[in-house]
């Protein structure tokens, strides 16, 4: 799967929150569908989240933040996004690997 082009096509026909702080609200809120993080995500933002909303999807992608920021089009790194609808992309069918 093309990670950067399932972003895109999510970003443009769907919903996608940036950052650590609205992911995890997202999560609270229950509207997350799946969480990406960057290689490089500090392992206490994934422990806490991982604690905190257990039935929440995690896939931990092999891009680095800066990398990630790239993929979805963005002038900054990015470290945790929310997949709240997918949109025409098949984002979704990323398996939990965390």
């Amino acid at each position: 799967m093309d990670i950067a082009r399932q972003l895109k096509q999510a970003i443009n026909s769907g919903s996608i929150i940036f950052g650590q702080r609205q992911t995890s609200s997202y999560c609270s809120k229950g509207d997350a569908k799946l969480v990406l993080l960057a290689a490089n995500c500090p392992e206490s933002y994934i422990d806490d989240l991982r604690n905190a909303f257990p039935k929440v999807p995690v896939h931990q992608l092999t891009l680095v933040n800066r990398q990630l920021g790239a993929a979805c089009g963005r002038p900054f790194p990015v470290s945790a996004l929310c997949v709240i609808d997918p949109g025409q992309s098949d984002l979704m069918q990323l398996a939990p690997n965390l």
